[in-house]
């Protein structure tokens, strides 16, 4: 994929090469049902639903007339606003002129009591969709516009387009075909997808949740026949037992031990060992052909941090009480009282304003050193691929591609080296976290 952003980004599919996995869709009922909402035809057909249920619910006529055009010119000026329905951008054009208008009154009517109502006092004219951010302000139009978003996004309409359009003819599915050729689509019992990046609503399944899910039981099963053979008592043997339980004394000794002190790491080390070995093996899943890693996400390397701040604090208030914490927050500094009154006020607000902070930049700095290594082998990809696309069938892209592909395996080398790092560095960061919290600064 040439999209970087899109490569390392969660999404409703897995991506295969396209000789793998071919799309045999027929007939538009076999198409997913998110494909035929951004359909330029399916969208024209829920357009003229939408300006039909306005004018009922008393839209003014002269409004309603280029409304359709000026959606579709909105939609081809920009990359970014294709795909968008009426209703969507309906609504974006509301929120973008009360933006504005507030905004206006910020500076020209600060007294005014609707900022909307004074800006278009004096700028009607150069507003084509006041008519429907002022009837977005009345009580009866919500509830009116709240049925039509409802019945146009209902699986009832869809199956309506479905019976009265013309049937796609080949081509059109052969389009759509080939732009499913590859992706392995995630079925979704518990949800409606908004595209194969997004949700539209309910619970979706994404390709990181389900590669969440699979490490975890891959772990919960390696740690429960590690469990059953150290509860034997014997010596360890063979290259696995040796290697995990190695792999566990240098996270402990060399790791936590350091960050938290002997007595508390005998409390954490379950929590730690887990953060560890998780993290270890959702980086690993993104050297894995047409895998990818889950702490490219920020919710996933979010969610981590979450789990270290609430424990951190809970533990520092468990231990010195709500005040207590709140206190210790701010290192003793030994100063004259006359400096104390002024200084330690400001230093209190800056550390706990870097309790949060600290927090976020450890799941940045994971989610940003995955991202980064992905980056770089897509770019040293992409080199081969531009001077091909440049130069065609001339030597240079032979060389460039040789090169490439060493390079790419030089780094992927590194990148094993990188997921173990940063799994350590950020069970030691949470050690540290935690350990201070419990300890007065």
């Amino acid at each position: 994929m040439s999209n970087i952003i899109l490569h390392i980004k969660d999404s409703y599919y897995f991506e295969v090469p396209k000789a793998l996995w071919r799309s045999k869709c027929d007939s538009i009922e076999k198409l997913p049902p998110w494909l035929v909402r951004l359909d330029s035809d399916y969208q024209n057909f829920e357009a003229a639903k939408i300006v039909s249920s306005l004018r009922t619910a008393g839209a003014p006529e002269d409004s309603l007339g280029g409304l359709v055009q000026d959606w579709q010119a909105w939609k081809e000026s920009k990359p970014g606003n294709s795909g968008w329905p009426l209703d969507a951008f309906l609504e974006k054009q509301s929120a973008e002129l009360n933006t504005r208008a507030s905004k206006w009154a910020k500076v020209n009517a600060p007294d005014a009591a609707v900022s909307l109502k004074a800006y278009l006092s004096e700028n009607t004219n150069k507003e084509p969709y006041a008519w429907f951010a002022n009837l977005s302000n009345e009580k009866g139009f919500q509830s009116k516009w709240l049925e039509i978003k409802a019945e146009v996004d209902s699986v009832d309409f869809l199956s309506s387009y479905k019976k009265e359009a013309p049937s796609w003819g080949d081509e059109k599915l052969a389009f759509y075909n080939k732009s499913l050729d590859g992706k392995v689509l995630i079925p979704q019992p518990f949800g409606v997808l908004k595209n194969a990046y997004e949700p539209y609503s309910g619970f979706c399944i994404s390709k990181y949740m389900i590669i969440q899910v699979v490490v975890a039981l891959l772990l919960v099963y390696a740690m429960s026949w590690l469990a059953k053979k150290i509860s034997t008592g014997e010596a360890p043997k063979g290259k696995l037992w040796n290697c995990m339980e190695g792999v566990l004394l240098f996270v402990r000794n060399s790791v936590v031990v350091p960050a938290m002190g002997e007595e508390d790491s005998k409390k954490f080390m379950p929590l730690l060992w887990t953060f560890f070995v998780f993290i270890f093996g959702l980086n690993l899943a993104g050297m894995i052909p047409w895998v990818g890693s889950p702490t490219a996400a920020l919710a996933t390397t979010g969610t981590f941090a979450f789990v270290v701040f609430v424990v951190g604090v809970s533990m520092g208030v468990k231990t010195f009480g709500p005040v207590g914490y709140l206190k210790n927050i701010c290192p003793e500094l030994g100063l004259p009282w006359y400096l104390a009154f002024w200084v330690v006020p400001l230093l209190w607000v800056i550390e706990f304003a870097s309790l949060f902070i600290k927090h976020a930049i450890l799941a940045i700095r994971l989610l940003a050193n995955m991202v980064a290594g992905h980056a770089v082998l897509l770019g040293i990809m992409g080199l081969a691929v531009g001077v091909h696309a440049y130069a065609m069938h001339s030597g240079a892209w032979g060389v460039l591609a040789g090169a490439s592909v060493l390079g790419m395996t030089a780094l992927s080398v590194l990148e094993v080296f990188v997921a173990f790092l940063q799994a350590a560095v950020f069970t030691f960061l949470a050690a540290l976290f935690i350990g201070s919290s419990m300890h007065h600064h």
